[in-house]
C-alpha cells in the first residue's frame, strides 16, 4: 500500500513524510526528485515553465504508483491540480492524506519566509495571489483526500501521531472491518 501526502505548500509533506517513513521502517518518496533526477523541482520551473514541470510531474506520478511494496509519497503542492494526476491516483492502491495547514501555519509563518522566498510559484509573496492559489487547490486537494488532517494547533508528534494511525490503517485494510 502506498499512503500519498498531499497539501499546498510548506504544509509539511516531505517532513512528516520522512519521520513517518522511519518510525514505520518503510521507504519515503518526494515526488519531486523523482521528476528530474538532480534537479530540484523549483529549477525545472524557472528554466522550462510550469506547464512543461506538470507533465514531467505526471509522468513522475505514474512512475511511482507503478511501484511494488509499501511506502509513503509526499506529491508536490499543485500534483492535484491536473486531471490527469488525479485519475492516477484514483486508480492506484493507495490511500491519500491532506495535510491541511492554514496558510498562516505553512506559507505565511515567519519561520518559514526564507524557504517561501525559493518557491517559484510563490515568488514575489504577494499575499493575495498566494491567498487565491491556495483556495484554487482546495476542490483538488479534497477530490484526492481519503483523509484530511487538520495540522494547525497540534504539535509535531500529534501530526506524526495521527498519520501513523492512518497509516496503519491503509497498510493493514482488516483493522477497518474489526
Amino acid at each position: 500500500m502506498i499512503l500519498v501526502l498531499t497539501g499546498f505548500m510548506m504544509c509539511g509533506k516531505s517532513s512528516y513524510g520522512r519521520a513517518l517513513a522511519e518510525r514505520l521502517g518503510v521507504p519515503f518518496m518526494d515526488l519531486d526528485d523523482h521528476i528530474e533526477e538532480g534537479v530540484a523541482a523549483s529549477d525545472i520551473i524557472r528554466s522550462k515553465g510550469e506547464e512543461v514541470f506538470r507533465a514531467e510531474e505526471t509522468a513522475a506520478l505514474e512512475r511511482m504508483l507503478a511501484r511494488e511494496g509499501d511506502f509513503i509519497l509526499a506529491l508536490g503542492g499543485g500534483t492535484p491540480v491536473r486531471e490527469a494526476n488525479r485519475r492516477l491516483l484514483a486508480a492506484a492502491p493507495c490511500r491519500v492524506v491532506w495535510l491541511k495547514a492554514s496558510l498562516e501555519q505553512s506559507v505565511f509563518n515567519p519561520e518559514w519566509a526564507s524557504l517561501a522566498a525559493q518557491r517559484p510559484l510563490l515568488d514575489g509573496g504577494d499575499r493575495g495571489r498566494i491567498v487565491a492559489l491556495w483556495e484554487s487547490r482546495i476542490p483538488a486537494y479534497t477530490s484526492v483526500a481519503d483523509h484530511i488532517l487538520v495540522t494547525d494547533n497540534k504539535t509535531p508528534g500529534q501530526i506524526l501521531s495521527e498519520l501513523e494511525v492512518l497509516a496503519r490503517l491503509a497498510r493493514f485494510p482488516q483493522v477497518n472491518s474489526c
